[in-house]
C-alpha cells in the first residue's frame, strides 16, 4: 500500500510573473548567471541537474580535470625535443677597455651588435616514459572522482529535496489539524450556545485550536527552512514561488542484500575513485623505480652575431693605418734584404700593393652594415650524452619507499570502501524494510484516527452523555499524532532508500 506526496506551492500574481520574467532577461543579459535559472516547477531531475551547474563544491573539483588532462599533454611532450630561442642587441661607447688594472687598448669608435641563439635538447629517461603512465592513471583518477562527487551531490540534492517535501507535507498535516480544531471549537460554541454545553467546552476547544495554529506556523518555519538548505545544495537561492513537483511512492522492496552487494561492488562510483587512486599510486610508484635507469640526452645549436661601429670614419682610417703599418714594414724588410750577401726568401717586395682601394673601402663599410639582421653564422653544434645515476644519497630509495607505501594505503582504501559499502547497504536495507512495514501500519492508524475522530464528532454533535469535550480534543489530538507518526514512516522509507541507493551506486526506485 504506497501514498503518492502531492507537491504544493504558493503561484505569485500577475504583475510577480511579470517580474520574474523582467529579472531571468537581466540574468541571461548577465551571462555567467544564466545557469542559475530556475524552473517554476522543480523535479528532482531539475535539481540535480541544478547542483551540477551551480554547487561550489562539486564546479571546484570539476576543476581539477582540466589541469590533470594537461598533466597527460605534458607528459606526451616529454617525449619531443625541446626547442629554445634567444636574441639581443648590444651597445658599446667608445674609450678605453680595463680589465681590474689592465688596460686592454681602447674603442675609437662606439659599437652596436645583435645576437641570436637557437638551441634543441631532448632528453630520454625511465621518468619519461613511466612518467606518461603516470599522467594519465591520474587523470582517470581526478575523472573518477568527480564521477563519485557528482552521485555524492546527486544523494545530498536527494536528501535536501526530500527534507523539503516532508516539510511542505508536514504543512499540510498542521493545516488539517488547524481544520479539525476549527470545526470542533464551531461544535463546541453551537452547544454552548443552545446550553446543552459548559462554558469551559468552548474555551477547551479553543485553546486547542490555538496550539495547532503554532504548530501549523512551526511547520512553516520548518519549510521555509528546508527550502534554503535545499538552495544551498543546488548552490542557488530557490524563489519561494518554486513548486517542488517530484512524486514518489511508497513500494515492497523485493532486492536481496547479496544481489545489490554484488552490483555495488560493479557499478559504486565512490569504489571506482578508490580503485582508480590505487592504479594511479601503482603508476607513480613505477616512475619512482624509475629513478635508477640511465638518461640519454641530445644537444643541438646554431647561433650567429653582427657588429657595426657607429664611426664608419674611424674604420676607414684604422684600415689606412694598418696598410700603411704594412707598408712601412715591407719597405723595412727590402731594405734589409738589399744590405745582405744573400737577399732574403721572397724579397724584395712590391710594397705599393699594401694600399686602401676603392673597392676595399666599399667592403669595409659594406661588411658594417650587418647589423641588426644579417648575422654571421657559428659553426654547428652537438653533442650527445648518457647520464648514469651512482649515488645520489638515499632520496630515490626514499621516493620509492613513500611510492610502495602509497600503494598499499591505496589498497587499504579500497578495502576499507568496499567494507563500508557492504556496512551501510546492509543497514540501510534493513531499515528500508522495516520502514515498508511500519507505512502500512502507520496508514492504517491513521485511517482509524480519523473515523474514530468523526464518530467522536459526530456523537458529541448529537449531545450523547458518554462524550465529553476532551473525548473529542483527545480523538483530534490521536489523528494529529497518528498523522505525524505516518509522515515519519513515510518519509523514513524514502531516506533509506536514498542512503540505499547511496550505498549500491545507482537510483532503485521502479519508476
Amino acid at each position: 500500500m504506497g501514498r503518492s506526496i502531492e507537491v504544493t506551492g504558493p503561484f505569485g500574481g500577475r504583475l510577480k510573473d511579470l517580474l520574474e520574467v523582467g529579472f531571468a532577461v537581466l540574468v541571461l543579459v548577465a551571462g555567467p548567471l544564466a545557469a542559475q535559472e530556475i524552473p517554476k516547477s522543480l523535479t528532482l531531475d531539475d535539481a540535480i541537474d541544478l547542483a551540477e551547474r551551480n554547487n561550489p563544491q562539486f564546479l571546484s573539483t570539476k576543476n581539477d580535470q582540466g589541469p590533470a588532462d594537461w598533466g597527460v599533454r605534458e607528459a606526451y611532450g616529454q617525449f619531443l625535443p625541446e626547442v629554445t630561442g634567444s636574441g639581443g642587441v648590444g651597445y658599446t661607447a667608445a674609450g678605453a677597455v680595463r680589465y681590474s688594472n689592465l688596460n686592454l687598448g681602447s674603442l675609437g669608435s662606439g659599437q652596436v651588435g645583435s645576437s641570436y641563439n637557437l638551441r634543441l635538447g631532448w632528453t630520454l629517461s625511465g621518468n619519461t616514459i613511466f612518467g606518461l603512465a603516470s599522467a594519465r592513471a591520474t587523470a582517470n583518477a581526478t575523472r573518477a572522482q568527480i564521477d563519485a562527487r557528482r552521485f555524492d551531490l546527486a544523494s545530498q540534492v536527494a536528501l535536501a529535496y526530500v527534507t523539503a517535501l516532508q516539510y511542505q507535507d508536514a504543512v499540510n498535516v498542521a493545516r488539517r489539524d488547524v481544520d479539525w480544531a476549527e470545526q470542533n471549537l464551531k461544535l463546541a460554541q453551537t452547544r454552548v450556545s443552545s446550553g446543552a454545553a459548559a462554558g469551559i467546552d468552548a474555551k477547551q476547544a479553543e485553546v486547542r485550536l490555538g496550539q495547532a495554529q503554532v504548530s501549523l506556523i512551526q511547520a512553516r518555519q520548518n519549510l521555509a527552512d528546508g527550502r534554503v538548505a535545499l538552495g544551498e545544495q543546488l548552490g542557488v537561492d530557490l524563489p519561494d514561488s518554486v513548486q517542488l513537483a517530484s512524486r514518489f511512492q511508497v513500494f515492497d522492496p523485493t532486492w536481496s542484500v547479496d544481489s545489490l552487494v554484488s552490483e555495488a561492488m560493479r557499478v559504486h562510483p565512490a569504489l571506482h575513485a578508490a580503485q582508480a587512486r590505487e592504479r594511479a599510486s601503482v603508476a607513480q610508484a613505477r616512475q619512482a623505480r624509475s629513478s635508477y635507469f640511465p638518461s640519454l640526452s641530445v644537444s643541438a645549436g646554431v647561433s650567429g652575431y653582427t657588429q657595426k661601429a657607429l664611426n664608419s670614419d674611424f674604420l676607414i682610417a684604422q684600415a689606412q693605418n694598418s696598410y700603411q703599418g704594412l707598408r712601412e714594414q715591407c719597405q723595412f724588410y727590402n731594405a734589409i734584404s738589399a744590405g745582405l750577401s744573400q737577399p732574403l726568401d721572397s724579397f724584395p717586395k712590391d710594397c705599393s700593393q699594401y694600399v686602401l682601394t676603392p673597392g676595399l673601402r666599399q667592403k669595409i663599410l659594406a661588411d658594417n652594415s650587418a647589423f641588426p639582421f644579417n648575422f654571421s653564422k657559428n659553426p654547428f653544434s652537438l653533442s650527445v650524452g648518457v647520464s648514469i645515476p651512482i649515488f645520489t644519497g638515499f632520496s630515490r630509495q626514499q621516493q620509492v619507499a613513500e611510492a610502495a607505501a602509497a600503494v598499499d594505503d591505496a589498497k587499504q582504501s579500497v578495502r576499507q570502501e568496499k567494507l563500508a559499502l557492504r556496512t551501510q547497504l546492509a543497514q540501510a536495507y534493513n531499515a528500508l524494510t522495516a520502514d515498508y512495514q511500519v507505512v502500512q501500519i502507520q496508514r492504517h492508524n491513521q485511517e482509524v484516527a480519523q473515523e474514530a475522530l468523526k464518530q467522536r464528532q459526530r456523537q458529541y454533535a448529537l449531545g450523547a452523555a458518554a462524550i465529553t469535550i476532551l473525548d473529542l480534543l483527545d480523538a483530534q489530538k490521536t489523528l494529529t499524532t497518528a498523522d505525524q507518526a505516518y509522515l515519519n514512516a513515510l518519509y523514513n522509507f524514502h531516506y533509506n532508500l536514498i542512503r540505499l541507493q547511496a550505498a549500491v551506486g545507482r537510483p532503485l526506485r521502479p519508476e
